[in-house]
């Protein structure tokens, strides 16, 4: 586990592309609070709930995207122009892109590569 790692993982438009993909599962999957949005995230790339702590850094860390996003639609579409497959254009793109980022941390993990 070495820098340049972290870096690919957060910007190679394939892990980007992934996150992407996840962010559109978790959204479609019509889970209703933010809540249960990351326990099916860490579900998926930990195959555990997340502690209370981590709950509250990551809901913190979508809140900050949330507004960012809203405000900068332009950063959303660049964001979701990342890789070979289109945003699904029937969820909100400020919504899909601070998803995105979210599950850009979590895909950048240790526990989560150390699993692979």
């Amino acid at each position: 586990n070495i820098p340049q790692q972290a870096l690919v993982l957060l910007n190679d438009p394939v892990f980007v592309e992934a996150a992407k993909a996840l962010a559109e599962r978790l959204l479609k999957e019509g889970k209703a609070t933010d809540e249960q949005k990351l326990d099916k995230i860490f579900d998926l790339a930990l195959t555990r709930k997340p502690s209370k702590q981590e709950s509250n850094v990551l809901l913190e860390l979508l809140a900050a995207q949330r507004k960012r996003y809203k405000e900068d639609e332009k950063a959303a579409l660049e964001l979701l122009s990342t890789g070979a497959k289109p945003a699904d254009p029937s969820i909100k793109i400020s919504e899909l892109a601070a998803w995105t980022s979210i599950s850009r941390a979590m895909l950048n993990l240790y526990e989560t590569t150390a699993r692979f």
